[in-house]
């Protein structure tokens, strides 16, 4: 039996509150997986992509569609 499976079985017979323990843990520890080396390599990427003519204001304006 893989571990994915014995991880499987045992979420079976926890009692409801305790699943929702384990599901809050498992969605914190995947934001966090999530934020490093991706967002990483998004963050070099979108280097240089500003254009120096733009304003903060012009572009928060432009988002909540106020142009």
């Amino acid at each position: 039996m893989s571990t994915v499976a014995e991880i499987e079985a045992a979420i079976e017979r926890l009692p409801l509150p305790e699943v929702e323990q384990v599901a809050e843990w498992l969605e914190t520890y995947r934001f966090q997986r999530g934020t490093g080396p991706q967002a990483e390599a998004w963050l070099e990427s979108a280097r240089g992509a500003a254009r120096p003519d733009v304003t903060t204001a012009e572009v928060m304006a432009l988002t909540r569609e106020e142009t």
